[in-house]
């Protein structure tokens, strides 16, 4: 529906009143039919629990089908018989129906005469048919009530008129909210869907000019009378549909019919759309126009939200004084005229407020917030300049905090008379934007499109709605709801924002020893500044292989642990903001890899680039080289003496190649043999020859812990002085080169380990990329452990 026209409906309410009040004087003195009552059973409820229309619906059964047989008399009266089939969610001993005004004639339950009383407190809309049948009701059953009379025309707490209103050549009954109950009989309640045959009784020509009678749904058959005069009319409504969108109309009508095709759900569907010639000639090229786009129309809404929920289209204009355009299921009514923003807004309704009917009247800002939000969504995606944001962020922005608009929450309202005000229409459309923007596109367009999928055919409420929000974007939307459709004042508009994370180098691959640098941004994209943001930094891929010294983090930024923390300053729209922080790669990193992921959990924050993954290369195993290949290699940085003696123990030094308190390994070659492992203590330790080491040229070398080449020196062992077996072992320290530095030396004991025969030396190619020394070695072939 559009917004009601406030005067209008208030000089209706006047003229109305005096109608209304003797229509209910006179239906509450209606006798009862005289019955046994049902012992065994409880009352239905008189109610059904709505927040705002405290009277209407009922409790204790739930209707599946209306079955209307309806005269319409040359004086604008009408004799009906509606029957209802229910089902009984209670053991029911009586129960009510709603019906305000006509004259009930008979009413029966299982088709035994039932008996009924009437009663009515019109503060709360309730105008109630109680039925008492003869034996207790459980499971299926079936009521049929006979009523004629002049209907009323109801008159809302806002002062608008709806229900049966009567026009120049018959009469138009709409049904938003409660109005329908003046004509039909029924559990008036969005909550309580059905489907419907409406058989209309009407003049074939009123005046000489040919006559319609309209409803829902499609046209199963038009039938005349005997003698031509009068036309059945039957329509049947089969998908469900709450009492408050059913419509009935009847009078003088230009028919236009049509099919079409809809490309999304692959349907052909009928058109029947019904003009009232008294419109004007320009009134008329102006329908014409909206019949053409009705294809398109329909066609996009499909495209954004699933399938066209009806059997049928069309819509009605008709002539009265209402004031308003009104979404009556599968054929909109419209006043006088159709203008083409509130053409697609009532087709809009079809999907929402239609197909996902509210349950409760306090959610019907779902049914005219989408309504609103759609025709300048439909606009801007057709070419319009004119955008959802800059539209309602601009009614946002220009409605002062003071404003008693803001004082009535949508999803809150107190007094029935609010229902169609401007909060539920353009901070209803408002919430959506918001919303858009807090969980981005595609989140709100899946959430928008299931919401009518998913529930399609039933009534739902604004807590389903944002319990499905929350599935689909994965968001805790508890306080954004909260302050835009439940509090009393103005909402916050959400900041929106981009963050990005940078990485210097950008990719691939660096060296152990390397900083790197770290860029995190705020891009500030949306339509306020932003203020109080924060985003987290998971550090934890990255600190396994590289460290980051706190002391060097500008303020704005806390480690904890390996998260970091960044609180970002305030930025205006269209500014970005920006930070670094940097990370040393560790010295014995190889083949790790460094990633770092960014994130914002406030709404509004989106990723550009959120994640950045370094690695260090993973140092290959080096081709196995002969013991000979030492020979031809750059003489290391290492000193021993010239000769020893097979079991004494000979001092080493080291030139610039490790550093005081570095594990390092000697190695005797032409065995092969690794020795115990030795500290250098001021660039020198001993180690003690193997006894059994044999005589002649040998290379010692020295690798470090990661078993990287620190360098070699050529040894010759010598038979210790006086020995008759040039090979026997002794003892003693060996004499030799003078060593090019000197320290304090440590005594190591003997070890032959037989577990290594250079496992370690297999990355001797490492120390040559890492001391950038040309010398490789490696034991190929030995068995020795």
């Amino acid at each position: 529906m559009e917004p009601r026209n406030t005067p209008t409906r208030r000089r209706l309410a006047r003229s109305l009143a005096a109608v209304s009040a003797a229509a209910l004087i006179g239906a509450t003195q209606i006798p009862l039919a005289t019955a046994a009552s049902a012992a065994d059973g409880t009352p239905g409820a008189t109610a059904i629990g709505d927040s705002l229309f405290r009277g209407i619906g009922n409790g204790g059964y739930d209707v599946t089908h209306y079955d209307v047989s309806l005269a319409f008399n040359p004086d604008k009266s009408i004799t009906a018989t509606t029957v209802i089939s229910a089902t009984a969610t209670q053991a029911l001993s009586s129960f009510s129906l709603d019906f305000e005004g006509l004259t009930v004639s008979s009413v029966l339950v299982n088709g035994t005469p039932a008996a009924f009383t009437r009663t009515s407190d019109p503060s709360i809309s309730s105008y109630k048919l109680v039925i008492t049948p003869t034996s207790t009701l459980t499971g299926a059953f079936t009521v049929a009530v006979a009523y004629a009379g002049t209907p009323v025309t109801h008159v809302d707490p806002d002062d608008s008129s709806e229900g049966w209103v009567a026009t120049s050549d018959g009469a138009t009954a709409l049904g938003q909210p409660v109005g329908n109950m003046t004509w039909l009989p029924s559990n008036n309640t969005p909550a309580d869907k059905a489907t419907y045959d409406i058989t209309i009784d009407a003049p074939t020509t009123i005046d000489g000019v040919s006559a319609a009678a309209v409803s829902n749904g499609e046209l199963v058959s038009k039938t005349p009378s005997s003698d031509g005069t009068r036309t059945s009319w039957h329509w049947r409504q089969s998908r469900p549909m709450a009492t408050e969108l059913a419509m009935i109309t009847i009078g003088k009508y230009l028919v236009y019919e049509s099919d079409i095709a809809l490309a999304v759900s692959g349907r052909t569907i009928h058109e029947w759309t019904f003009v009232d010639p008294a419109v004007s000639t320009a009134n008329q090229a102006t329908i014409q126009t909206r019949r053409a786009a009705l294809p398109e129309i329909l066609n996009y809404l499909e495209s954004k939200y699933g399938a066209y929920p009806g059997g049928s289209t069309g819509f009605v204009v008709d002539i009265t004084s209402l004031g308003y355009a009104l979404e009556t299921q599968d054929r909109p009514y419209f006043e006088r005229s159709v203008s083409a923003n509130t053409f697609i807004h009532e087709l809009a309704h079809q999907w929402f407020g239609d197909s996902v009917t509210p349950a409760d009247w306090n959610s019907i800002w779902l049914n005219e917030g989408p309504a609103t939000f759609i025709p300048t969504q439909y606009n801007q995606d057709h070419g319009s300049a004119t955008t959802t944001a800059s539209t309602l962020f601009g009614t946002w922005n220009s409605t002062a905090a003071s404003s008693a608009r803001w004082t009535i929450p949508p999803a809150a309202m107190t007094d029935p008379a609010d229902l169609f005000d401007w909060q539920v229409y353009t901070r209803g459309a408002m919430t959506l934007e918001a919303l858009r923007q807090s969980v981005g596109q595609a989140a709100f367009d899946g959430i928008m499109k299931t919401w009518v999928q998913r529930y399609a055919g039933q009534s739902k409420t604004t807590e389903d709605f944002i319990a499905l929000a929350q599935e689909l974007s994965g968001r805790d939307l508890t306080a954004f709801f909260q302050d835009w459709v439940y509090d009393a004042d103005k909402p916050a508009w959400p900041s929106v924002w981009t963050l990005g994370l940078a990485s210097d180098p950008a990719d691939g691959q660096v060296a152990p020893g390397q900083t790197l640098t770290y860029t995190l941004t705020a891009a500030n994209t949306g339509q306020i500044a932003l203020s109080g943001a924060t985003a987290s930094v998971d550090l934890a891929d990255l600190l396994d292989d590289a460290a980051i010294d706190p002391a060097t983090l500008p303020a704005e930024l806390a480690l904890n642990g390996t998260t970091l923390t960044w609180s970002v300053p305030d930025t205006a729209t269209g500014a970005t903001a920006s930070i670094a922080f940097e990370a040393v790669v560790s010295a014995t990193s190889s083949g790790g890899t460094l990633a770092v992921t960014a994130s914002a959990g406030a709404l509004g924050a989106s990723c550009a680039t959120c994640a950045s993954t370094l690695s260090t290369p993973v140092i290959p195993e080096p081709d196995p080289i002969e013991e000979g290949d030492l020979t031809d290699a750059t003489r290391g940085p290492v000193r021993v003496p010239d000769t020893a003696v097979p079991g004494s123990t000979v001092n080493v030094t080291i030139i610039g190649g490790a550093n005081e308190g570095e594990t390092v390994t000697p190695v005797l070659f032409s065995a092969p043999r690794a020795l115990a492992n030795a500290v250098v203590e001021g660039g020198a330790f001993s180690v003690t020859i193997p006894a059994d080491a044999p005589l002649g040229a040998h290379k010692l070398a020295v690798v470090d812990a990661q078993g990287a080449l620190i360098g070699w020196d050529d040894l010759t062992l010598v038979a210790a002085a006086g020995s008759d077996d040039p090979g026997s072992p002794s003892t003693g320290t060996a004499g030799g080169d003078a060593l090019a530095s000197t320290g304090s030396s440590v005594a190591l004991p003997l070890g032959i380990a037989g577990a290594v025969l250079l496992a370690g030396v297999a990355a001797l190619l490492v120390a040559a990329w890492r001391r950038r020394v040309s010398a490789r070695i490696v034991v190929e072939g030995s068995e020795q452990e």
